[in-house]
């Protein structure tokens, strides 16, 4: 790894840089050819065990077992059964990964070039331990997180020998600087469910800012942001400690701010003793539900940005810097997310840089900006920012350690591979994903298959026609148009939540108390369809409603019917049974009936068959081929979907596959039909099984029979 002496000794302070053979401490041992259920009891039983080294009989090395890297690789469904009555050696060699460290230094080898040299082949940290072997065996296991407090306090006696600084305490400095630099995570940030940039710019060549982030299980990501009193080596003391404490509270899968606070508070009061402190904020989102939950030790509040709002928040929370005091409690705080919304998390570097007169940039200059470019693109708000503080400061460095972190949730997953060490999600949690229109037309970005169509809403903010080809693609088939009164009457809850139940008659819930003004019809043969429509026109017009609303209403009603008698009975393949047209009875498990409903000016028309044939993919194909100019299917038709749309207020549909489909369609007989307008449409379906993200070219099969 290094022709340099193994340790270095300064005449000034007796200063040393500690060996990999200090650290290293004898661990409990297995044979390859001991059985996988073996391993894993023991990584059971020992918690303790970051990794396994792999002894024969003859104590030979074959290798060490990452606790992480096994785990996540037992945690896979079909893992347990084919490996459960093969041995170590049968996995290993089917996955040699498995047992192969990214370093196997000697007990001789200086802790940070060995560390240097383990990040650089293993920069996101997978494994916690390293073995040391020597021409004999296997010495024993070096845990990562000790070889980093060691570092920290190598670093700290360093802190004497700074007075009369030779070439080689300016290497030393310079290897710490490096072991810092690649402690940190990558600057781009991509977590499930969040994306983000950070950017550390630090004043000398070993700073006092931090920043990290780490996933727990695949739903929970975890943000932090710190900053040491100082800047300097003292300072990079504090934060390779604190680097080395969130390793092992990442490696146990800790997500309560508070908790980590309270550890990291420990750290730092064992490593500094009170004579350094630092600021922190840790802020944990759960991307399931979007509720995001902080705590604060001290730090610089961060800021939210509402994307539906376009608004900004500061998230105060009150505590003591770590490293003060040991009663230090952290309080935790609780917002929700919505998807598009942003978190801004900044060092103090960034508010004090002064300009030629001593003046800070400041809040109020920092708000501006947020506010001016919070919904921007990551990379030109990052640029954006570090301009604008070069420009008041007047000069292109800064005085003070600056980090500026910009994190977007961005997806909500719902589904969660469970793995042994958690439950598995409840798969039913009504989360809503709100996707808004400015941010969905600024993301080309595909959205996460992941993300249950059921519990998606797009919320529009204008004309949307032109995105219902890429609605067709990705499966969107919720929208609702924020600013059109149908949408404000009906009710914003009512709207949102209409997923979460199966509604026998969705027109009660939206025409509740109709009374008088209510009329049922039940179809018994394709030759009431015209006698039907006859009645209905009379009872509209005898309510009082114009031709301007009654022609429109009387065509869905044809729509409608044609739909249930024609398009919605199919065979095994999805072929229509009927020809359209066609005169025909209905079979005796077969219903198809119509419902109006009339009042305060909303009128209401549902029709309801026994099939549940209809799936998102073909109603949202119908609608892209019409925006596409080509709205009619060979041997198809097409049209009555798109005109259902155009024609209406707001169109639902609610489809129980194989038992129900209803369509529901209100008009708004205050306003004036409009056929130009974007109008609110939702397609609940209660079943995964034919989420489709594609453009289809014919419907998907249905299995034979009809279901009443």
């Amino acid at each position: 790894m290094s022709d340099t002496p193994s340790a270095l000794y300064l005449a000034t302070d007796g200063f040393s840089t500690p060996q990999m053979g200090d650290l290293a401490r004898a661990v409990e041992s297995i044979s390859p050819e001991a059985q996988v259920p073996q391993l894993l009891a023991l990584f059971h039983k020992r918690e303790d065990l970051l990794a396994v080294p792999l002894l024969d009989e003859q104590r030979r090395y074959h290798g060490i077992v990452s606790r992480r890297a096994f785990m996540s690789f037992m945690s896979r469904s079909y893992a347990r059964d084919i490996y459960a009555r093969r041995s170590v050696a049968d996995l290993i060699q089917a996955m040699p990964e498995l047992a192969a460290a990214p370093a196997n230094p000697g007990p001789e080898e200086r802790i940070d070039r060995v560390l240097i040299d383990y990040l650089a082949r293993d920069p996101g940290m997978l494994y916690d331990a390293l073995p040391v072997v020597a021409d004999d065996g296997i010495v024993g296991v070096v845990a990562i997180a000790d070889m980093m407090l060691s570092l920290s306090e190598s670093q700290g006696k360093l802190l004497s020998a700074v007075r009369s600084l030779s070439d080689r305490l300016k290497q030393e400095v310079a290897l710490a600087a490096q072991v810092q630099r690649q402690l940190l995570p990558p600057a781009e940030i991509d977590l499930p469910g969040v994306k983000g940039l950070a950017t550390l710019l630090t004043s000398s060549e070993v700073g006092g800012d931090y920043y990290d982030c780490y996933a727990v299980e695949g739903r929970y990501i975890l943000l932090m942001i710190g900053d040491v009193s100082g800047h300097g080596v003292a300072a990079g003391t504090l934060v390779s400690a604190v680097k080395a404490g969130v390793n092992m509270l990442a490696t146990t899968g800790e997500r309560s701010p508070a908790q980590i606070l309270h550890r990291l508070n420990i750290t730092l009061l064992e490593t500094a003793r009170q004579t350094l402190y630092m600021t922190f904020f840790v802020a944990c989102l759960d991307t399931l539900t979007g509720q995001l939950t902080y705590a604060n030790a001290g730090h610089q509040f961060p800021y939210l940005h509402r994307a539906m709002l376009g608004t900004l928040e500061m998230l105060e929370a009150a505590g003591l810097p770590l490293g003060k005091s040991e009663q230090a409690e952290y309080p935790e705080v609780q917002v929700e997310l919505d998807l598009g919304d942003r978190l801004f998390l900044y060092t103090d570097g960034l508010l004090e840089e002064p300009d030629a007169t001593d003046e800070p940039f400041g809040y109020e200059r920092l708000e501006s900006l947020l506010n001016d470019h919070g919904g921007d693109a990551l990379e030109f708000l990052r640029d954006t920012l570090l301009e604008a503080v070069a420009r008041h400061a007047g000069h292109p460095y800064f005085e003070d350690d600056v980090t500026f972190l910009s994190a977007e949730y961005h997806e909500r997953p719902l589904r969660v591979a469970a793995t042994p060490t958690q439950e598995t999600p409840d798969l039913n949690e009504p989360g809503l994903v709100r996707l808004l229109e400015a941010w969905y037309r600024a993301n080309a970005v595909p959205l996460s298959p992941y993300i249950s169509r059921q519990n998606l809403v797009f919320l529009a903010e204008g004309g949307f026609a032109d995105l219902l080809p890429r609605f067709a693609q990705e499966g969107i088939r919720r929208v609702l148009p924020r600013h059109q009164p149908i949408v404000q009457r009906l009710g914003w809850d009512a709207l949102i939540n209409q997923h979460l139940g199966h509604a026998a008659a969705d027109l009660a819930g939206f025409i509740p108390g109709a009374g008088g003004e209510w009329r049922d019809f039940s179809v018994t043969h394709s030759d009431d369809k015209p006698f039907l429509i006859e009645e209905c026109g009379a009872f509209l017009e005898e309510a009082g409603v114009k031709s301007e609303h009654l022609e429109p209403a009387l065509l869905a009603i044809d729509e409608l019917l044609e739909n249930g008698l024609y398009a919605a009975p199919k065979d095994g393949k999805g072929v229509p049974l009927y020809a359209k047209g066609g005169r025909r009875a209905l079979a005796g498990d077969e219903r198809l009936g119509l419902s109006l409903a009339l009042k305060d000016n909303l009128l209401g028309l549902a029709v309801a068959d026994s099939w549940g044939t209809l799936t998102p993919a073909v109603f949202l194909e119908r609608l892209a081929r019409h925006v596409e100019g080509d709205g009619l299917i060979s041997g198809q038709g097409g049209a009555g979907f798109y005109l259902l749309w155009r024609l209406s207020s707001y169109l639902q549909l609610r489809v129980l596959p194989y038992r129900r489909t209803q369509i529901t369609v209100l008009f708004d007989l205050a306003r004036p039909v409009d056929t130009e307008a974007d109008k609110g449409f939702q397609f609940l379906f209660h079943s995964e099984v034919h989420e489709t993200t594609h453009h289809v070219s014919n419907p998907p099969a249905y299995p034979a029979g009809r279901f009443g």
